[in-house]
């Protein structure tokens, strides 16, 4: 898997290999099956950071709360489908992927970090004062990356 997903990155040229921060660490409580669960989770990610700095690909880990409790686009909390759990239901209305919404959720976090990161303190609080979802990371979606990327560009329009 790990093989895989660094193999991947290659392909299409990726500099970063983005992964939730799953907290990993000490005793592992549970049945047999969440143990186990976790011991793969931990050694996927431990593999994939091996096989990536080879290739010289960077691994970056964001913040797991609410990226697949959060709607991509916005509109609030997501509920799963009682019949098939791979599908939820926005508050909009509109059915989507829970997997794939939570992967922009993830992308979005890494970018406005990015984003955010090398600029000066006060270029960076006025932002956030325009775009105020982007202060708090754990409720930052998708269409959060939108605004903050409009609104930098009418900054440097300015």
């Amino acid at each position: 898997m790990a093989k895989e997903i660094v193999f991947y990155a290659s392909e299409n040229k990726a500099d970063v290999i983005v992964f939730e921060y799953l907290e990993m660490k000490g005793k592992l409580s549970g049945k047999k099956k969440q143990k186990l669960q976790m011991w793969r989770k931990r050694d996927i990610q431990k593999r994939c950071g091996q096989q990536a700095h080879r290739k010289g690909i960077r691994i970056s880990r964001i913040c797991a709360w609410n990226t697949s409790r959060l709607a991509f686009d916005g509109s609030g909390e997501i509920a799963r489908d009682t019949r098939d759990h791979r599908l939820c239901t926005f508050q909009t209305g509109k059915r989507y992927n829970c997997d794939l919404s939570a992967s922009y959720n993830i992308g979005a976090r890494y970018f406005i970090r990015e984003n955010l990161k090398p600029l000066p303190e006060t270029e960076r609080s006025l932002l956030e004062a325009k775009v105020p979802a982007v202060k708090r990371r754990t409720s930052c979606v998708y269409a959060d990356l939108r605004e903050l990327i409009s609104e930098m560009e009418l900054r440097k329009a300015a």
